[in-house]
Parts: C-alpha cells; structure tokens; sequence
C-alpha cells in the first residue's frame, strides 16, 4: 500500500483514539479552571507572589509600590471622603486566595477601596480577598493602645459568599428533585 494511501481500518483506530482523549481532556480542563483565583486575571498578574503578608507586617515602608493578596475577615468598615476603609484580619489563603480561616491569623491591615462601599453588606466577619498595593501606614487605636498598621489601596476586592466553600465539581446521571 502506499503511503499516501490509508485503509478504512487505519482511519476507525484513529478516531476512537481522539474520542477516548476528549473526556479526560474535558475533566483536566474543568479541574483546572475550579483550581483558579477568586480574582481576576487582571489583578492576580499585578501581586508579587514572594511577597507574605507576614513579611508586610513586620516592615510596610520597604514593600510601598508592591501588590500582594490578602485574604481574611473584616474587623470594620467605615465610609470616608476618600474612600472606604476596611480593616481586615489576614489569614493564611489556599491557592484560590480564600482564606484559611482555621489556622492562625497573621495580622491586620487596611484596605482602602477608591469608591463607596455599603458597610452593611462589607460588615464585621465576611470573608473577603484583595489584592492591594502597600502605599504606607495608618494609625490606629485599640484598647488605649495606638498602632500603625500596612496601608492597602484596594487593586480588586471580592466578598466571599458565607456559603462559598470552594470549588464544586460534580458528574451525575439520572433525574433529581428537590423542595
């Protein structure tokens, strides 16, 4: 036979090969948009990954410019003529960015948001997560104690659902209902 030509035989294995790949192919690719950032593309490729927020705590002046991820719970929100500032406890975040609220906290920081946000839906306790570049330090005072703590301007931020644990991803066959 010459090479040019290709039995019917040749071309049925072929194709039964592309379709045994194309369902594995489907769940890598499902798998890995599930396993994405909570933020956008945008903001992630602005945040300096070997940049901890721990490091930023310990030495807010020698990171100004840079961008990092926090992720963590409000403390307070307060609405002023530049903005909104939110004070947020940072945790450890998973690869997602969410916070991992189980282990130690890190520590707090300022987040300020250009615009206005409703402090009733940004109140004490919602998990959030932003990427913010370190433009300095704030002063505050608890418990009789003044603190500077890393001043953020929020690059995006994003309020996670109190329902939103993660990445879901199921495959199912037959019929459901529910009430």
């Amino acid at each position: 036979m010459a090479p040019s030509q290709i039995s019917k035989k040749d071309t049925r294995s072929g194709s039964a090969k592309t379709w045994i790949h194309l369902p594995t192919l489907l769940i890598l690719t499902l798998q890995l948009y599930g396993c994405g950032s909570v933020l956008s593309r945008t903001s992630t490729d602005q945040i300096n990954p070997s940049i901890s927020p721990e490091a930023v705590l310990g030495n807010p002046k020698s990171y100004i410019g840079q961008t990092i991820l926090i992720g963590g719970t409000i403390l307070n929100a307060e609405n002023l003529q530049e903005g909104t500032l939110l004070e947020v406890l940072s945790y450890p975040t998973n690869r997602r960015g969410e916070p991992k609220l189980g282990e130690p906290p890190f520590g707090r920081f300022f987040l300020l948001y250009p615009g206005y946000l409703d402090t009733l839906i940004y109140q004490r306790d919602r998990r959030v997560v932003a990427a913010g570049r370190i433009v300095g330090e704030r002063t505050t005072e608890t418990g009789g104690t003044v603190r500077a703590l890393p001043l953020l301007h929020s690059v995006e931020i994003k309020l996670l659902s109190d329902y939103d644990t993660g990445p879901r991803f199921g495959i199912g066959l037959g019929v459901g209902f529910g009430f």
